[in-house]
């Protein structure tokens, strides 16, 4: 069999088993919570400016988490110490949470958008450029100026008012750092998991545009679920059916909150 048929077999083996398995995993959450079950792409729109910390590594790399659909976690990942210095990768050895706007790549893109400054005098693409291969999505110098080419016109397009969904945008053509996704759309939307209390912890898909849309102001924009606290899927549980009493009404994911606020 030639290699490349061989390997689009095993990929979709892959898709395959991880279809049935967030099949299965969504089944017993509809069990338990019915109406309010976490479904496998929720979408919520939130205020970008309160996404502020991230989990790092990703939670999927912290759990062996499959990355389709959405999941119920219980546990400290919510709750792990706070990295407080800037950082390049989300390869941490141990958990922790940090800013997302201490991300070198946001720096940079601060840097050259809000100051000016030319993409290869900022930190990050020298950091790159002496360590190449350690980041994926810019894994040498050459590749950097064509991957930080796109971020410019993805910046345009949304500061001119194109800020769109995944779904929105399988049918445009030319969209910079745009996957023709699979399985859904919503799989490469910006994704979020949310903590015990509701705080919206940044998963690291979307990092370019959670960057854009906190550098341009914007009010809302769609994020993906992809893991919510266990203690706060019941909070929500709870806060469905005392809505005018509830002191997280206007959180996002509460169902028939009215405010993103």
């Amino acid at each position: 069999m030639p290699t490349s048929l061989l390997e689009k077999s095993r990929q979709g083996f892959r898709l395959a088993r991880q279809t049935t398995g967030t099949a299965l995993r969504h089944l017993r959450y509809a069990t338990a919570y019915g109406r309010l079950a976490p479904r496998p792409y929720d979408l919520i729109h939130v205020d970008p400016a309160r996404i502020e910390y991230c989990t790092l590594p990703s939670l999927q790399a912290q759990f062996d988490l499959s990355t389709y659909g959405s999941h119920l976690l219980d546990g400290e990942w919510d709750r792990h110490r706070v990295y407080d210095d800037v950082w390049y990768t989300r390869g941490f050895a141990e958990p922790v949470r940090a800013r997302f706007e201490d991300h070198a790549l946001y720096r940079a893109m601060e840097a050259h958008f809000s100051g000016g400054v030319a993409w290869r005098d900022t930190d990050w693409y020298q950091w790159i450029r002496d360590h190449p291969g350690v980041v994926g999505q810019y894994p040498d110098e050459e590749r950097m100026r064509e991957r930080l080419a796109q971020v410019d016109t993805l910046y345009e397009h949304i500061r001119s008012g194109q800020y769109r969904t995944q779904r929105e945008l399988r049918d445009c053509e030319d969209v910079p750092l745009y996957s023709r996704p699979l399985p859904v759309p919503e799989h490469y939307e910006v994704d979020v998991n949310i903590g015990r209390s509701g705080e919206l912890l940044f998963n690291f898909n979307g990092r370019h545009r959670l960057a854009i849309a906190k550098l341009l102001g914007l009010d809302s924009i769609p994020v993906r679920v992809f893991a919510r606290h266990e203690q706060w899927q019941e909070k929500r549980k709870h806060a469905r059916y005392r809505t005018s009493e509830s002191a997280i009404a206007d959180h996002p994911d509460v169902p028939g909150c009215r405010s993103v606020a």
